[in-house]
């Protein structure tokens, strides 16, 4: 094979994972950006049990009571500080039901007094949402495999831009900056490859530390860590949000 075929093979292998990659691309960025605003959304979705009088104000025991009251046969699961003097407490309960004994879980608010002001299904909170978008793109466990695949083909774009882009002894325009003065066609040819190569590291950790916690990738690691000895217990880790099942939580 000439180099110009293999070239060209490798241009098309780049373009084509491209077109594929793109739209999954752009939506995980921006579930992902979205995500980093967590803790100012969260507050703007519980902006109805903050601000509260703090005059009379109970212990956690007794907050926890009340929400528990409020729903026979949970059980605590957490319970979260108010942020602020005057905020409800949020508690976390696991409702009854389900093969395993725990149903869905709720957030329940209390306001200092002890009183129970309101609940939230954490399953359909923002955060949570965008958490299943990010992940699995609202499919589940086949949205899982396409953000997974979409991760992997973005690996293949990323090297074989990489190696149209290796200098082969050119000098440093067109390689580290875009050539201003030679075109169009080529100001944007470079623009492309430019950017590729300055972004190209930090997209290849964000992809490759990602895929630990996918489906196949995340197995597979978990098996050569087991495999190696590098687990000593088990892993803290979920895959696609799974706990471990059993004695191995």
């Amino acid at each position: 094979m000439t180099d110009t075929v293999f070239y060209r093979t490798i241009w098309r292998w780049h373009f084509y994972a491209g077109l594929f990659v793109i739209p999954f691309v752009l939506i995980l960025s921006l579930s992902g950006a979205f995500y980093l605003f967590k803790p100012q959304v969260d507050r703007w979705e519980e902006r109805a049990f903050k601000g509260f009088p703090v005059a009379g104000a109970v212990s956690p025991d007794r907050q926890t009571d009340a929400a528990l009251a409020a729903f026979p046969g949970a059980k605590l699961h957490s319970y979260r500080l108010p942020q602020i003097a005057g905020d409800a407490a949020l508690i976390h309960l696991a409702l009854p039901g389900g093969p395993n004994g725990t149903g869905a879980m709720r957030d329940v608010f209390v306001s200092p007094q002890g009183k129970v002001l309101g609940s939230l299904d954490p399953q359909t909170r923002l955060i949570a949402l965008d958490r299943k978008l990010h992940g699995q793109l609202l499919l589940g466990r086949h949205g899982s495999w396409l953000v997974e695949l979409a991760a992997s083909w973005a690996i293949v774009m990323l090297l074989t831009g990489l190696y149209m882009w290796w200098p082969d002894g050119r000098g440093l325009a067109g390689v580290v900056w875009p050539r201003l003065g030679s075109g169009k066609r080529l100001f944007w040819r470079d623009l492309h490859a430019v950017t590729g190569f300055w972004v190209s590291g930090l997209a290849l950790v964000l992809l490759l530390s990602g895929l630990p916690w996918a489906s196949v990738w995340g197995s597979a690691f978990t098996a050569v860590r087991t495999e190696m000895g590098w687990i000593k217990r088990a892993p803290a880790s979920t895959i696609r949000g799974k706990a471990a099942a059993g004695d191995q939580h």
